[in-house]
């Protein structure tokens, strides 16, 4: 069986193939064709749960499984909250064929959604995008998202000032659009055309920046 690496997985995956990928796939998955039941998992209390995501999809001849561990202690530890796992088996035979390491395709995976989403939906004139949050997600989803080619500015916000200035030194190197970091959320998302919230803090300040009128 082959067994890839965090590092192994991330030097063959393709953000534009991923992209591409992404939408066969979620057009079979709304077409009925795919069989992907809904994500399990088990609670560890007090620490975070474990999810199993089985698929298949028969026009991309995939049968596979993730098992995620989603551990909201681990944030600003050398540990990411979100840990993952995928098995690919032979849809003819159910013969494992794959065991990779999955952190990696998470993070990328939900941000390839957003950029295909954004490349689909957005309005032709979208030109700010802004991005809330200063984790694994948020980096990926400028990367992704910036991707698109279309946006001239990114407005960056996170409630720690010295991350939030970090992420946007690295993502000044990544894409080609001029990227600012503001304070309250409600400031990044004043005047955006498209907004990517890449935070699950359940902080009540994050909730009314989305719910404040602007």
């Amino acid at each position: 069986m082959l067994i890839l690496s965090r590092t192994e997985v991330e030097s063959a995956l393709d953000p534009d193939d991923l992209i591409e990928a992404l939408a066969g796939a979620m057009a079979d998955l709304s077409a009925g064709r795919a069989s992907m039941p809904l994500r399990t998992a088990a609670t560890v209390p007090g620490a975070g749960y474990l999810g199993a995501m089985p698929a298949h999809l028969p026009g991309a001849g995939v049968l596979e499984a993730k098992l995620v561990s989603v551990f909201p202690g681990n944030a600003g530890t050398r540990l990411p909250t979100h840990q993952a796992v995928i098995v690919a088996f032979d849809p003819a035979t159910g013969r494992p064929e794959a065991l990779l390491d999955a952190t990696s395709i998470t993070e990328l995976r939900t941000a390839a959604g957003s950029a295909l989403a954004t490349r689909l939906l957005a309005r032709n004139d979208a030109r700010t995008l802004a991005v809330l949050g200063t984790g694994a997600q948020a980096r990926a989803h400028i990367r992704a998202v910036g991707r698109t080619g279309r946006f001239e500015r990114v407005v960056l916000a996170g409630r720690n000032r010295a991350r939030a200035d970090s992420l946007a030194d690295e993502a000044r190197s990544d894409i080609d659009a001029d990227v600012v970091v503001v304070g309250p959320f409600r400031d990044a998302v004043e005047g955006a055309d498209v907004i990517c919230a890449c935070t699950h803090s359940p902080e009540p300040a994050v909730r009314r920046a989305w719910l404040t009128p602007g």
